[in-house]
């Protein structure tokens, strides 16, 4: 409540209406910035509950679609192959040359995301041995965290797959795997407490959104090795319907501990 006391006589002080002024809205700015706050940590524990529900269910439907394409050797033949070419070239010859390019990707990653979200990208850069940036209008945890699960390089591929006969799909397979190693290779190098995209949304909410991107798209380049929709579409469906017997599941159990027991 704001006083302002006026004396018989004498006029009213006006730097102390001024001061009282002032912290009026210092203590409105302060509750809407502890609002917005409480509001962006809810949201955090939110995404972080529904990434961890959704690690389950897709984390079991990648495990279905490997168990699958066991009973293909050939198919996770090449995949392997396409992982292993990669990890040599690496280990003999990129690990000390490709810096450029992992930062090219990984900055424009991060723009293709800032597009996504309807953010406008202002700069773009990348220079041998100095690093590269991105400067868009604004951030979110998806645009910053975008590099450390989306495969740029193959995700193209598991769309393309599907259009070639099943004579091309060994190749396309060897190409899967070359770049989904490509992938983690650069995730492990690049996730560490130190990064600045991992300081700001800090260490523990990112490994929990990488755990089920990483899952979710990883899993999804499993399942598209047969080189058709359906695969994938079932991929999409069992991962989404194993989340919900999860939450099912785990609502009973807690259920059972916590309120079955009085009644």
């Amino acid at each position: 409540m704001l006083n302002i006391t006026r004396f018989p006589g004498r006029p009213s002080n006006v730097s102390n209406f001024f001061r009282e002024i002032e912290n009026l809205f210092f203590f409105i700015r302060f509750e809407l910035n502890f609002t917005s706050i409480m509001n962006v940590n809810v949201l955090r524990v939110l995404v972080a509950i529904l990434c961890l529900v959704g690690s389950v269910g897709y984390g079991q439907a990648m495990i279905y679609a490997i168990g699958k394409f066991l009973r293909v050797p050939n198919t996770l033949m090449w995949l392997g192959l396409g992982a292993a070419s990669y990890i040599l070239l690496y280990l003999s010859y990129f690990s000390r040359r490709e810096k450029f390019w992992s930062v090219f990707e990984h900055e424009l990653t991060h723009a293709l995301f800032a597009i996504l979200f309807f953010r406008k990208v202002h700069a773009f850069e990348v220079k041998r041995g100095a690093g590269g940036s991105v400067k868009i209008d604004s951030n979110n945890f998806i645009v910053g965290l975008s590099p450390y699960f989306f495969p740029l390089l193959a995700v193209p591929i598991v769309l393309i797959k599907p259009s070639f006969s099943f004579q091309h799909q060994a190749v396309f397979n060897g190409l899967l795997g070359y770049t989904l190693m490509f992938h983690l290779v650069h995730l492990v190098k690049e996730f560490h407490p130190q990064q600045p995209d991992i300081k700001k949304h800090g260490m523990l909410f990112s490994i929990v959104v990488l755990l089920f991107f990483n899952l979710f798209f990883i899993g999804l380049a499993i399942a598209s090795l047969g080189g058709n929709w359906n695969d994938m579409s079932y991929f999409l469906r069992l991962g989404y319907y194993e989340s919900i017997l999860f939450v099912k599941k785990t609502w009973h159990i807690f259920y059972q501990q916590s309120v079955g027991k009085y009644t």
